[in-house]
């Protein structure tokens, strides 16, 4: 049976209650979510679970804030998007090494629907400006990793790119291939992806 294809966000939130909200909340409109309490923590689930998308928050008590565990993701990978909790101002254009990112207030995120356009805006603007490829289906980060199977790159060559396991990536191939509606041995459903990317760039240009 075909999966759904489901989003992956990671909430990074040192306070227990808000985290615990915000991951109800996004479960509860379909993402798959996993939670951290601190910088440390959520780098180390990053490798392994891929988000598509993480919801932060800059005061993160002691040792790394969200902002510069922001930037440190950003220079490993730029195929994720980013939305920024605080209760008050942020600059968010002084990260150069994420092109897409959005800001919300603390006290906004009482109205979910309005997080919600938020990860959705951030995923779609980094989608657009990543590559021709344009599908509903896939986000920034399948988009990225179907240009590099393009170039003939292995699963540990992306890896080693990405900065992620073998496990994360091989996580991140199969949800490209079922959110494209490929089944079959996973050499196939390679070879359909390639053939996908390259047919959607030729349409684009």
């Amino acid at each position: 049976m075909k999966r759904n294809f489901v989003r992956r966000v990671l909430v990074v939130e040192d306070e227990a209650l808000l985290r615990s909200l915000l991951t109800s909340t996004l479960e509860s409109h379909g993402f798959q979510v996993r939670d951290a309490e601190n910088a440390l923590m959520a780098s180390r689930i990053v490798k392994d679970f891929d988000p598509d998308v993480l919801v932060v928050d800059i005061d993160l008590g002691e040792g790394i804030n969200g902002l510069e565990l922001i930037s440190a993701l950003g220079r490993q990978d730029g195929s994720r998007g980013y939305v920024v909790l605080s209760n008050y101002s942020a600059s968010v254009k002084n990260i150069p090494e994420v092109p897409y990112i959005s800001y919300i207030n603390k006290q906004d995120i009482e109205e979910p629907s309005l997080l919600i356009e938020e990860i959705d805006g951030v995923l779609r603007g980094r989608a657009k400006e990543l590559s021709p490829v344009e599908s509903p289906k896939l986000t920034a980060a399948q988009i990225d990793v179907l240009r590099m199977l393009s170039e003939g790159m292995t699963n540990k060559q992306i890896a080693e790119k990405k900065n992620q396991s073998m496990r994360a990536v091989e996580q991140l191939l199969s949800r490209t291939y079922s959110a494209l509606g490929f089944e079959g041995s996973s050499h196939s459903r390679r070879i359909l992806a390639v053939q996908y990317y390259k047919d959607q760039r030729r349409v684009s240009r």
